[in-house]
């Protein structure tokens, strides 16, 4: 595809808009205005891969190189509010997005619990169809990291139905593994690791083209589909088979490790789909980090490589695309966005907004938004167990990036002992992230391995101001680089205002709860070891039916073997 801006006729172009009063695109904008026309199913059919100037490109059924720019959802079995015409519709019309990528989580209660989330992928194809975008159908294998587990068993019988339902569709792309990674069980980030992904997939791309599917077919690869680089080494025999890459902006920077692994790949000739990327750091907080997505972005489109944004959601992170529930601050953002079809701007998070600015391929011009106040918390200290907080500060811990609290961290008495303390107050409406207005406390490096130790436990003290009804639940989690940085306990500490088993409530007129967590009985079969660093520490209170609001007091945070 030509790009419209030359180097050569962009200056004259910009004094020519100065001299006659057109929109000013300035010499920053620039590189992100390439590619304009985007080509839509209606005109482009049914997408190929071919050869042009020596490498692999995505093209229509003319012939012609084409880039697809639009969005991911986030897992269709949290967020499935997002399907539904008025969104696609502002998505294709309003955002000019002519791709849609549809998170077909399998694990984490996704398709491998609930056969029913194949219906909103249904959905999801036929709304697309409706809207004239691509779509992309993607078997999201996150953890664990490997897509022959046995979680994943179910791949082909869904891949079959699937392309039964609609076949040789020309709107469809297929994404086999979405990021393939060391979570046990894993594959290696090397050539090893590509070769085990390479034979899940060939099977699959081999009954696809059986049954005369020649759809385009995208392929992950090793460390979160970071290692393309790999596939250029070992590629797949099968002509419509692209590869694909992951970026977060936050950390995957410029001229660094993934943006190489990814020049290798394109210089080796094969044809590369970015379809996930985000404005956050990769572990979903921090920034958004617009400043370095925007190389990126200009890479991507002078190659012609299509690409997807994280997410489209109104969960409480960076690189969610609308507004969250923040506790006293903003209500969550409608995924329908109404019979006008366009979300308002302020709807929008920064995020979103910028995104929706490079899709379209306009300058991006962020709106005024207002300005958060600053909290002074508690001085911070240093990370240690046992947390007694007795030295007036916080010992490391403080609010996660994405936590629906975010209020001042002070160091208070409670029954005669110092206690970090905050004021919480749940949302009023229902949220479809439940963890969306909980505190979310992180004590991060702490750098303790677990050894002999069984369990966590800490003293958990409530002040109402209000709790009339319903209850919280106290949730636990671990960063073990040995269980892909997230491992939670099976099993939250319940908190009960009303009904059966009311907690304990003081002669002071606080509630307390000693929060014990059993270290040998963690979530999805994940096991700690006795060599595994625990690394951090999170601690969630999330709502459970309550209309609590008052003050919290954290105190005593320590491990325990079993004896004690």
């Amino acid at each position: 595809m030509k790009h419209i801006f030359s180097d050569t006729l962009l200056p004259l172009m910009m004094v020519f808009c100065m001299v006659f009063g057109v929109l000013v695109v300035s010499a920053e904008e620039a590189p992100h205005l390439e590619n304009l026309a985007l080509v839509r199913p209606s005109d482009g059919g049914a997408l190929r891969i071919l050869e042009v100037e020596g490498r692999s490109q995505l093209c229509d059924s003319s012939g012609n190189p084409v880039q697809l720019r639009g969005m991911s959802t986030h897992g269709l079995q949290w967020y499935p509010q997002i399907l539904n015409d008025n969104a696609f519709r502002a998505l294709s019309r309003d955002w000019g997005s002519n791709v849609i990528r549809l998170a077909m989580y399998v694990t984490e209660n996704g398709y491998g619990v609930d056969p029913g989330v194949r219906e909103q992928v249904v959905q999801g194809i036929r709304l697309a169809m409706k809207h004239d975008m691509y779509v992309i159908v993607d078997w999201h294998v996150l953890s664990p990291g490997n897509p022959a587990a046995s979680e994943y068993a179910g791949a082909m019988d869904f891949f079959r139905s699937l392309s039964r339902e609609f076949p040789n569709n020309p709107y469809i792309l297929y994404e086999l593994c979405n990021e393939p990674n060391g979570n046990e069980p894993g594959v290696s980030n090397d050539e090893e690791g590509w070769e085990t992904v390479k034979q899940y997939a060939e099977p699959i791309i081999a009954m696809l083209r059986a049954a005369g599917n020649a759809n385009v077919v995208i392929v992950g690869n090793p460390n979160w589909s970071q290692r393309p680089d790999l596939c250029a080494q070992n590629s797949i025999a099968d002509g419509n088979t692209m590869y694909a890459f992951h970026f977060y902006s936050g950390t995957h920077k410029e001229n660094e490790y993934v943006w190489s692994n990814v020049e290798s790949a394109l210089e080796a000739g094969i044809a590369l789909f970015c379809t996930e990327w985000g404005t956050s750091s990769a572990s979903g907080d921090g920034g958004p980090f617009l400043e370095e997505a925007d190389p990126w972005i200009s890479f991507m489109n002078r190659n012609d490589i299509s690409w997807c944004n994280w997410s489209l959601t109104n969960k409480n992170e960076s690189s969610g695309a609308f507004i969250p529930y923040k506790n006293g601050l903003s209500e969550p953002t409608a995924l329908d966005p109404g019979r006008g079809n366009v979300w308002p701007a302020e709807k929008l998070s920064v995020s979103g907004e910028y995104v929706r600015a490079r899709i379209k391929g306009i300058p991006y011009l962020p709106i005024e938004r207002p300005e958060e106040a600053v909290i002074t918390h508690a001085e911070e200290g240093y990370p240690d167990l046992p947390c007694t907080f007795e030295d007036d500060t916080r010992q490391g811990w403080g609010w996660f990036a994405n936590s629906g609290v975010l209020s001042r961290l002070s160091v208070e008495t409670v029954r005669g002992s110092k206690a970090l303390s905050w004021y919480a107050e749940y949302a009023t409406i229902d949220l479809q992230d439940k963890w969306a207005d909980a505190p979310r406390l992180l004590c991060s490096n702490i750098g303790i391995y677990r050894e002999d130790k069984r369990y966590v436990a800490f003293d958990l003290y409530l002040e109402p101001q209000r709790a009339t009804r319903g209850g919280l639940s106290v949730i636990l989690a671990m960063a073990p680089p040995s269980l892909g940085y997230w491992a939670q306990a099976a099993e939250p500490v319940p908190v009960q205002f009303a009904g059966q088993d009311v907690t304990e409530r003081g002669a002071d007129g606080r509630y307390h709860v000693r929060a014990v967590f059993d270290l040998d009985k963690l979530r999805d079969g994940k096991e700690l070891g006795p060599e595994d660093l625990i690394r951090d520490l999170t601690i969630v209170v999330v709502n459970n039916g309550s209309d609590f609001a008052g003050r919290m007091y954290l105190d005593n945070v320590e491990l325990l073997s079993g004896g004690e």
